[in-house]
């Protein structure tokens, strides 16, 4: 059995000098004396065999090795942290926490019709939503940040397993009275000077600027970069520019006439949503059961994803 060199003290000491970069600062936020920190310090280098710290202009520099012992230490207690929380919360009742992170999109109008039927047989599962992860989700599931992705980014197979749940359509959206309402369709060149809002000014690989906008390098007037997608939609009412967001996504708000939208070329342009977990992750496990009902509500014909068809 592996028998770890470092305890948990040498881990909240690692996590301490990240934050503070300094040995009197640490000291004082651990409720420990210098003296007692710069020993932990020259036992966990004697465990480890190597150097974690290095003077450098009066101060204690992290070595390489430190600063990923840090990164490490701090993602293990904070799981260490929430596995103790279910435990006290179910009063010794062994409960999970799933830990969800939508890509792309901060909206969750789904979330209440699928807890619905998803509480009644997982009753030992609860979830939490990560409003961070929405940026980089793939990343923050690799990073042990959320447990399950929803996603529109392939997954990476050799990392992760996934399950797809729906074909989406990327649709331009703009303000009912926008010069650019009633087009049934628009072209790339239609949004030659607009102002585009983003949730990212990273484009993100498969999404409207690499199959659709750069191919006609088109130009825009302003990009303003927004995200938050309930931001970006109200922007748009308020005639602030357009932008180009999944139908899931703002379903509710052209059915309710707030918003009015064009099929981005005749053919549409579409995308894939898969629910995504680490690869590490057995078939029993609380994150493979959810993505799984999440698979199982969706074939089955559910509303929750705003009535989009399954095919």
């Amino acid at each position: 059995m592996f028998q770890p060199r470092l305890e948990m003290r040498h881990l909240r000491m690692l996590q301490a000098m990240a934050r503070t970069g300094s040995v009197t600062r640490a000291a004082a936020m651990l409720g420990l004396t210098q003296s007692a920190l710069s020993h932990q310090i020259r036992e966990a280098e004697r465990r480890l065999g190597l150097d974690l710290f290095v003077q450098s202009n009066q101060r204690m520099q992290m070595t390489p090795a430190a600063l990923s012992l840090s990164e490490e230490a701090g993602r293990i207690l904070a799981q260490l942290e929430r596995l103790e929380k279910e435990i006290a919360r179910a009063g010794g009742m062994m409960r999970h926490i799933v830990r969800i992170g939508c890509g792309a999109y901060s909206g969750y109008r789904w979330l209440p019709h699928f807890l619905k039927g998803f509480q009644q047989h997982a009753a030992d599962i609860d979830i939490e939503v990560v409003a961070d992860a929405t940026q980089r989700p793939l990343q923050a599931l690799l990073e042990r940040d959320i447990d399950v992705a929803v996603t529109s980014a392939t997954p990476d197979k050799a990392s992760t397993r996934s399950l797809r749940l729906f074909r989406d359509e990327l649709i331009l959206i703009m303000a009912p009275d926008h010069p650019l309402a009633g087009k049934g369709v628009i072209l790339a060149q239609d949004l030659s000077d607009q102002v585009y809002i983003s949730y990212s000014a990273i484009a993100e690989k498969g999404h409207e600027y690499e199959r659709f906008i750069k191919p006609a390098q088109v130009s825009y007037r302003s990009m303003l970069k927004v995200e938050l997608t309930e931001a970006i939609v109200e922007l748009v009412i308020g005639g602030f520019g357009i932008s180009i967001l999944s139908r899931w996504a703002v379903n509710h708000y052209l059915r309710t006439g707030a918003l009015a939208s064009a099929r981005v070329t005749r053919k549409g342009l579409h995308v894939n949503w898969y629910a995504a977990t680490r690869k590490s992750e057995p078939d029993e496990a609380p994150a493979w059961r959810m993505a799984l009902a999440l698979k199982h509500w969706c074939d089955n014909g559910q509303h929750g994803f705003d009535g989009l068809p399954r095919d």
